[in-house]
C-alpha cells in the first residue's frame, strides 16, 4: 500500500513536470548566438549570469546560486535547473539585452565574453537534459546515481529521497498485509475460492479497512522520528557530496548524515554546501562547528539529565535551562520536561514529537531533531544541582477497537471501556471543530493514564477556554496521591494563561465571523434562522 502511494505521488510529479519539459526534450547545445554577461532584475535584485552559450546560473539574494543549462531558439530561451529539476522560459528582447519571464525583466548590466560551449557525452543526462528531467521523477536509484555522478545535483537529491522513502517504508514492507492475519485478504474476496461472494466481500473489506485504520490510530496522532539510512547508503551519499561542485545536495546530505549520528561527515558536508554550493544557510550552520575536532563531536550515551544552562548559536531552543525534575524553561512562557530515552535526552513539545539532544564526550550537547539540528550547546555558568526527574506512570494507547472505521463504532467502543475508541471519538469531534463535545472522551483517556488524552484536554482548553479543564486534570493528578500520574506532568508543563488568551482570541474571531454572517443574511430572515446549534458553535459554547 505504501509503495503504491509513493509511486502515485512520483507519477503525479512527473505529469506536472512534463508540462514544463516537453519543449526542452531536444535542446540543442547552442541553437543561436547568446549574449553573455550578468543580467539583473531591478524589482528583486536577482541576477542571471550567462557564462557560455549553454551554461549559466541565477542568484537570488540570500539564496545559493542555481546552476542552469541554457539553450536559445529564436526569441525564446530555455533554462534547465540542474539543482531542482525544473525548467524556466525567458523571452529574448532588445537584441539579447533584455530577458523577461512575464513577471520579472532581467536587463544586461555587465556584458562578458562567452566561454566555449561545454560538450557533454552523447548519452549523458546533460546532453539530453530535457528527456533526463522528464524521466527523473520516475527514475530508479541506479539511474539517478549515474546522473548524479554526471553532475546533475537534482538526481543526487532524487537518489537521497529514494533512500529515505525506502527507509521510511521498511517497517511496513517487513510486515506486509498477507503476514497479518487480521489484514489478510478474506476468502470471500478470492474468486478462485469456494466461498467467494461479492456482497460478503464488500462487508469483509469494510472490516479489514476498519482494522487497518485502528492500527494506524494506535499511536494517536504523533509522528515518529525519520528512519536512519543503512551504513552503505550513508557512505555513498558522503562520497557523492564530495564529488559535487554546485547545487544544494550537500546540505541535504548533511541533514541525513546528522540524523544518523554521523556528526563529523555531516559537518564536512555542510562545509562543502557552504564553500562549493555557496549556500548562505549552510555557511551559517557550519560556522559554530568548524573548529570542533573528532572528540568534541563524539556523542556518548547520557546516564543522567543535564543540570544548568546551555547555549547554542542556532536552533529553535538556543537556550536550554535544565532545572529540578528535568524541567526546562521553554523561553516562550511555558515549561518543558526532559527525560532520558536510550541514552538520548528527549524533550516533549506540542507538535507531536520530541526535541532530541545527545551528550558529547566533552560534556556539551548537540541538537539532533529537525528543529534544533546542528545546534552545538555549550555549558555556561556555575555548576548546579538538580533534583532527580519524576518517573511518570503512563498507559500506552491500546489497540482494542478493530471496527473503528464504521459509523458510530468509536463511540460504542468507548462506552464499552475500550480506550482506542475514546481516542478516535474525541478526534472525530475535534476535527469537526466540536472541541467541547470531545472533552468527555479525552477525560476518560487521561484518567486511564494515557498521555494523549491529557494533552488533548489542554488542546480543548486552548479552543474553548473551559475553566474547569485545568482543575479536572489537576484532580486526576491528585487522585493517586503519588504525583506520578501522567496528568501531573501535563498540568505542570502547560502555560494555562497563554492557552486561555488563545481561547479568548478564538472566541472573538468566532463572534466576528458570526456577526459578519448575520450582516449577510436577508433583511426579512427570521431571528431563529440566524442561530447556530450549540453543538456547531466554536467550542460548543
Amino acid at each position: 500500500m505504501t509503495l503504491a502511494v509513493s509511486t502515485f505521488r512520483r507519477a503525479l510529479a512527473a505529469r506536472c513536470l512534463m508540462v514544463f519539459v516537453l519543449a526542452l526534450t531536444s535542446l540543442p547545445a547552442a541553437a543561436e548566438s547568446m549574449q553573455c554577461g550578468t543580467f539583473t532584475a531591478e524589482d528583486t535584485g536577482t541576477t542571471l549570469t550567462l557564462q557560455s552559450p549553454n551554461q549559466g546560473f541565477r542568484q537570488i539574494p540570500e539564496q545559493p546560486p542555481e546552476p542552469y543549462l541554457v539553450s536559445r531558439l529564436g526569441n525564446e530561451m530555455k533554462l534547465a535547473d540542474l539543482d531542482n529539476g525544473g525548467v524556466w522560459s525567458l523571452t529574448v528582447q532588445e537584441g539579447g539585452r533584455l530577458l523577461s519571464d512575464g513577471v520579472s525583466a532581467y536587463r544586461l548590466q555587465r556584458a562578458a565574453r562567452c566561454q566555449p560551449a561545454s560538450v557533454f557525452p552523447p548519452t549523458s543526462c546533460r546532453a539530453q537534459i530535457g528527456t533526463c528531467l522528464h524521466d527523473l521523477p520516475l527514475a530508479n536509484s541506479a539511474t539517478l546515481r549515474q546522473w548524479c555522478e554526471e553532475g546533475v545535483p537534482a538526481a543526487c537529491k532524487g537518489l537521497l529521497a529514494n533512500y529515505q522513502s525506502e527507509a521510511r517504508d521498511a517497517p511496513n514492507a517487513a510486515t506486509p498485509a498477507e503476514d497479518d492475519p487480521e489484514l489478510a485478504e478474506p476468502a470471500v474476496c478470492k474468486p478462485d475460492s469456494g466461498s467467494y461472494d461479492q456482497a460478503a466481500c464488500l462487508e469483509a473489506a469494510r472490516e479489514v479497512m476498519g482494522k487497518a485504520m485502528a492500527k494506524a490510530l494506535l499511536g494517536g496522532l504523533a509522528a515518529g522520528d525519520p528512519a536512519p539510512l543503512p551504513a552503505a547508503q550513508l557512505d555513498e551519499i558522503t562520497a557523492l557530496c564530495r564529488a559535487q561542485t554546485a547545487g544544494t545536495f550537500c546540505a541535504k546530505a548533511a541533514d541525513a548524515l546528522w540524523a544518523a549520528g554521523r556528526l563529523l561527515p555531516a559537518r564536512d558536508a555542510l562545509q562543502l554546501a557552504c564553500t562549493r554550493g555557496q549556500d548562505p544557510r549552510a555557511c551559517q550552520r557550519a560556522a559554530p562547528l568548524a573548529g570542533l575536532d573528532a572528540r568534541a563531536l563524539a556523542p556518548v550515551a547520557a546516564t543522567a539529565l543535564p543540570c544548568g544552562s546551555y547555549l547554542a548559536d542556532q536552533g529553535l531552543m538556543d537556550h536550554l535551562a535544565f532545572g529540578d525534575g528535568g524541567m526546562i524553561d521553554s523561553g516562550f512562557g511555558g515549561k518543558l520536561r526532559a527525560r532520558l530515552v536510550d541514552g538520548d535526552i528527549r524533550v516533549r513539545h506540542d507538535q507531536g514529537d520530541d526535541f532530541v539532544f545527545k551528550t558529547l564526550a566533552n560534556g556539551n550537547l548537540i541538537g539532533m531533531d529537525s528543529w534544533n539540528r546542528f545546534g552545538y550547546y555549550q555549558r555556561v555558568g556555575e555548576a548546579q544541582q538538580c533534583s532527580a526527574p519524576v518517573v511518570y506512570v503512563e498507559t500506552p494507547l491500546p489497540q482494542d477497537c478493530p471496527g473503528i472505521g464504521r459509523p458510530g463504532a468509536a463511540q460504542a467502543c468507548c462506552a464499552a471501556g475500550k480506550l482506542q475508541g475514546c481516542n478516535a471519538a474525541g478526534h472525530q469531534l475535534a476535527l469537526s471543530d466540536r472541541w467541547a463535545d470531545a472533552t468527555p472522551f479525552y477525560l476518560k483517556l487521561c484518567a486511564a493514564g494515557v498521555r494523549e488524552g491529557c494533552e488533548n484536554l489542554a488542546s480543548v482548553y486552548e479552543h474553548t477556554g473551559d475553566e474547569q479543564l485545568p482543575a479536572q486534570i489537576q484532580a486526576i493528578c491528585a487522585k493517586d496521591g503519588k504525583g506520578t500520574h501522567v496528568a501531573c506532568d501535563v498540568h505542570a508543563t502547560r502555560n494555562w494563561a497563554l492557552l486561555q488568551v488563545s481561547a479568548g482570541l478564538e472566541a472573538i474571531a468566532a463572534r466576528m465571523a458570526a456577526e459578519a454572517e448575520d450582516d449577510d443574511s436577508p433583511p426579512d430572515a427570521p431571528a431563529k434562522a440566524k442561530e447556530r446549534p450549540a453543538s456547531n458553535r466554536k467550542g460548543g459554547r
